[in-house]
């Protein structure tokens, strides 16, 4: 044969195909099987030649060489098989294949074989695989945010008994919380007694909108359950009203005050529940009622995440002051053990979870500019051991761990120069959840922004649905 080894393809290479071209009965088939085989390994290696052009090192080392006698076996089973209903005597060669050949080269020949029927399960493996990631990622955005709920319940504590508060503080001094030893005892003119010993002061009450509002999947805009009409929470706040000292002289002018606050919080409808300095406990707003005290507000209990919290959680307003200066303590005894008997009674009445009992300046935001603590009142300072709490300093918030708000140095100064622990672990959570979800935070804080309003806007066409019905209503009755 006139036939030599194309100019790019190795002596060696050229010897294993002109071994099996031996093997043809007919010079024709033999030539023709030569030449295409050699003309197809030559056309092979300038392609891996401009693919690995880059790695020089992988082209001058033995795997090279392997890959291309690996692809020339390959080329050899193809040849022979197109070539045998021309030559019988190729059946020689292909018998030596399966004797002769490479363990990787006759595993190759076999896939070439049932190639078709591997393309058919590549391809509905690659659909499976596709449909795998899909739910994976699916997956992976539904339980990072479930993950980030559930650490929002880690840090909550279970005051079960007057020994969780050490003996020497005001919490160590007081009964602990037990709920079914918390009843109404006596109504009368224009006060309720509790079993546990709260008196509240109801002559004062007013009434507004009713409730209503819905709580949302964390992460999402989509509502859980039912729009609700009973309070889920209580939001505790400070009145920034003018002080006096709290000494026995200045107890008419401090009386004076009170009830000059009441009268404001009546009028604006600001509050549910007002303690005065002396320990008295007002009903302002009654409890079924939305008072205008939280604003644009977030939290979490840890299963569903609630904005804002005029519609679904109870303000009791403490009279006193975030920084009350040389004015003397900011909370007097009396309003301690009053706030403590209070929190027992609306705990009881409308069975409030521990972990949705927190101050104003922990839910406080403000959405034009994502930021957090735009009322700063207990986002330091509050007594949650003495009201029978869990600290919930500790706890991350969902305004910063869930929907990425921030914080600035003004948002610093104006608390005191620190941030409360939970926020540093919020912060975390939330760069945690765009590495899960593989967002950019910057992206993940545009996405939950909108999340954020789709939920005020869904709460806010429920109230006014529901305002519309009452005013339908009351039209209706006339």
């Amino acid at each position: 044969m006139n036939v030599k080894p194309h100019s790019e393809v190795d002596t060696s290479h050229f010897e294993i195909v002109e071994g099996y071209a031996r093997f043809f009965a007919k010079p024709e088939v033999r030539l023709r099987f030569l030449k295409n085989t050699l003309a197809l390994q030559a056309s092979c290696g300038e392609r891996l030649s401009g693919t690995l052009g880059r790695w020089e090192s992988f082209r001058n080392s033995k795997y090279y060489d392997r890959l291309l006698k690996f692809s020339l076996y390959g080329l050899i089973f193809r040849e022979i098989a197109k070539l045998l209903p021309s030559d019988s005597g190729g059946r020689r060669g292909l018998l030596r294949l399966h004797t002769e050949a490479p363990l990787s080269a006759r595993a190759f020949y076999r896939c070439y074989q049932f190639r078709h029927a591997l393309y058919t399960l590549s391809l509905v493996a690659m659909v499976m695989l596709a449909a795998v990631a899909y739910r994976a990622a699916i997956w992976s955005v539904a339980h990072a945010n479930t993950y980030l709920a559930g650490r929002y319940k880690s840090v909550e504590k279970v005051y079960a008994s007057e020994a969780a508060a050490p003996k020497d503080t005001i919490a160590g001094k007081l009964p602990s919380y037990q709920p079914e030893k918390v009843w109404l005892v006596e109504q009368g003119d224009g006060f309720e007694r509790y079993s546990n010993g709260a008196r509240v002061i109801n002559s004062h009450a007013v009434e507004n909108r009713a409730r209503r509002y819905v709580a949302f999947k964390p992460g999402a805009a989509s509502s859980v359950g039912e729009p609700q009409s009973s309070p889920v929470g209580i939001v505790y706040h400070t009145s920034e009203s003018d002080l006096l000292p709290f000494v026995e002289g200045n107890s008419d002018s401090i009386e004076t005050r009170s009830k000059n606050l009441l009268d404001y919080v009546r009028k604006n409808k600001s509050y549910n529940y007002v303690i005065d300095r002396f320990g008295q406990v007002y009903s302002v707003v009654r409890d079924g009622d939305t008072a205008y005290h939280a604003g644009n507000s977030v939290w979490s209990d840890g299963q569903v995440t609630y904005v804002g919290l005029n519609e679904s959680f109870i303000g009791v307003c403490f009279e006193t002051k975030a920084n009350v200066g040389d004015s003397g303590e900011q909370l007097t005894e009396a309003q301690v053990l009053a706030g403590r008997l209070l929190t027992q009674v609306l705990r009881s009445r409308y069975q409030l979870d521990d972990a949705n009992c927190v101050t104003h300046g922990l839910v406080s935001i403000n959405p034009s500019n994502m930021r957090i603590a735009f009322h700063s009142d207990w986002a330091r300072g509050f007594p949650f051991e003495a009201m029978g709490l869990s600290d919930k300093y500790e706890v991350p918030p969902a305004s910063v761990g869930e929907l990425g708000f921030a914080y600035d140095d003004d948002v610093v100064e104006k608390i005191g120069g620190q941030l409360w622990p939970g926020v540093a672990a919020a912060e975390e959570e939330f760069e945690r959840r765009a590495a899960q979800t593989q967002t950019r935070s910057d992206e993940l804080r545009k996405l939950m922004r909108s999340v954020y309003r789709e939920r005020m806007e869904l709460q806010g066409a429920l109230q006014l649905r529901a305002q519309s019905a009452e005013v339908s209503s009351r039209g209706a009755g006339r």
